[in-house]
């Protein structure tokens, strides 16, 4: 039921996977709808993003590909039209910085209309150019999903501070979700150590599960510690959607692993965490993964892909966890092994720091804030361009 005293909201987000990016649009429009504004979500209709937001009865918006011109074919283009044809849109958020020629073209004469991006990656130097300089200007704020990149937001974007906000990763603290509930009792694998990683819908690159079974084969064949591991792959959807998978099992054959793999499908992943040894991220293109948050706030030690988030945030919070070189297995053996057999010492230290990683990355303040962002956004706006 649409409130027509209620502000509208446009989220755009085109994807078909279920990754960091697509789980904080989510985030952001649970937490909208809870506060009473009208939603409307524009991404691909069969995605997985489409299918939990139409159980939440929001209205989607089928994205479909547009080009304005062979100059701008590689922008990104949804016309605002589309939606504005229905009803009047107080705020646009949207996640693909590909969208901000088409969106800062198109509200050039919607003064109302406030325009906010979540940014999860490091800009592109084209940026820089000068002829970007009105449409970057059009922002009114921009959203970091990692406090590492405020420095490249300003150098690239010319942005002022003042537009630019962090907020933590806005992560819930979960229970741990009954074995049953899932179809696998974690009680049987008691006297092994389990390593968790998560299988994104849209995997389309076996190498990045390739060093984790290379790893698990020579673990398994040293048994640190006298135990055994388990890799626990965990997806969102039935694994048998998943393109790479015949790829996988044929890997996991190649190397007489079929006891020592576990498959969970299971919308609650942050619940099943709880029941890991480890969590090891294989994201190539995000920073820090949330499901890696998400484990050491729930006392889990990580091994996330290396680079300068990740790295800054092992020197933060020293001992809950090691970084290695994405694809690189011997590495990666080397920081599971080294986990498995300080394992006691590196769950004293994610105890240690939970407490500051819950409050930088905290639900509740991240739902304040947002709220609030919304809200000033709208108002500076109106003030600004008010009929005199």
């Amino acid at each position: 039921m649409v409130n027509k005293y209620a502000r509208n909201i446009l989220y755009l987000l085109p994807t078909r996977d279920w990754s960091t990016k697509e789980r904080f649009a989510f985030r952001d429009i649970v937490l909208a709808k809870s506060h009473g504004y009208n939603i409307y979500l524009c991404t691909y209709e069969d995605s997985f993003l489409a299918n939990v937001a139409r159980s939440l009865d929001i209205e989607i918006i089928p994205f479909k590909e547009h080009f304005l011109n062979r100059f701008t074919s590689f922008h990104k283009h949804f016309p605002l039209s589309t939606i504005t044809k229905k009803t009047k849109i107080d705020i646009v958020h949207y996640y693909d910085f590909n969208l901000l020629f088409s969106l800062s073209v198109q509200l050039k004469a919607e003064n109302l209309t406030t325009l906010v991006i979540t940014q999860d990656h490091v800009i592109d130097k084209p940026l820089q150019r000068f002829w970007y300089r009105p449409l970057i200007s059009r922002i009114d704020s921009l959203i970091l999903a990692n406090k590492n990149l405020t420095q490249d937001a300003q150098g690239n974007l010319g942005l002022p501070l003042k537009k630019i906000e962090y907020f933590g990763m806005g992560i819930k603290m979960e229970g741990a979700t009954d074995p049953e509930a899932i179809a696998i009792n974690f009680d049987l694998y008691k006297d092994y150590f389990l390593a968790g990683t998560y299988v994104s819908p849209k995997i389309s690159d076996v190498a990045l599960i390739t060093p984790l079974l290379s790893a698990l084969k020579v673990l398994n064949e040293k048994m640190p510690a006298g135990k055994k591991s388990k890799l626990v792959l965990i997806s969102a959807v039935d694994f048998q959607t998943i393109s790479i998978l015949p790829e996988i099992m044929r890997l996991i054959q190649e190397q007489e692993l079929q006891e020592d793999v576990l498959f969970v499908t299971t919308k609650d992943i942050v619940g099943v965490i709880s029941h890991l040894g480890v969590w090891i991220s294989n994201c190539e293109k995000e920073l820090i993964e949330d499901f890696a948050i998400s484990a050491l706030m729930n006392e889990v030690p990580a091994i996330l892909a290396r680079n300068f988030c990740t790295k800054d945030l092992i020197e933060e919070y020293a001992g809950v966890g090691e970084t290695y070189k994405l694809f690189d297995a011997r590495e990666l053996r080397d920081k599971w092994e080294k986990i498995i057999l300080g394992n006691a010492v590196f769950r004293e230290k994610t105890q240690l720091y939970k407490y500051f990683i819950e409050r930088e990355h905290s639900y509740k303040s991240y739902k304040i804030q947002l709220l609030s962002l919304y809200t000033r956004t709208v108002q500076r706006r109106a003030r600004l361009f008010r009929k005199k």
